[in-house]
């Protein structure tokens, strides 16, 4: 994290003005680089936004683990998956709102990119339950 966060200080000195992170499954470990961030004064410098994708299966999550570089899923994860069985595609949603329930307070956390990776139809639900609809526009989708 801190190499990282001298890398990102570098880019903010370059202009960057928002950083969009990889998929993140490790709420700890984003919170070691969110302080590295912090202690190069960058949080206010730029808007951070937090990629997370729902699991959809175990096999999903083992590959994005062991193949996509940068990707990084804990072991309780992964065990939770086995184990739901048929429940699966549930306990990857329940793992989702976790992890951005987890996040979304964050100092430097500007926003979440939710990437539902095949699996779209899934987004409205996740949005409405993790409570990221603004009033205003939760509104107009439930006139």
């Amino acid at each position: 994290p801190e190499f990282q966060a001298i890398r990102e200080h570098k880019k903010v000195n370059a202009g960057a003005q928002f950083f969009q992170t990889n998929l993140v499954y490790d709420p700890d470990g984003l919170e070691v680089w969110l302080n590295e961030l912090a202690k190069r004064n960058i949080l206010d410098k730029v808007y951070i936004l937090i990629g997370i994708t729902p699991l959809k299966n175990l096999k999903m999550a083992q590959y994005m683990h062991q193949d996509v570089p940068g990707v990084f899923i804990p072991d309780t994860i992964l065990k939770r998956l086995e184990a739901a069985g048929d429940g699966v595609q549930e306990e990857g949603v329940q793992i989702a709102l976790e992890i951005i329930e987890q996040i979304k307070g964050k100092q430097g956390v500007n926003g979440i990119h939710l990437m539902a990776v095949g699996w779209e139809d899934i987004v409205p639900r996740i949005v409405e339950e993790a409570g990221l609809m603004k009033p205003e526009v939760e509104q107009l989708v439930h006139a």
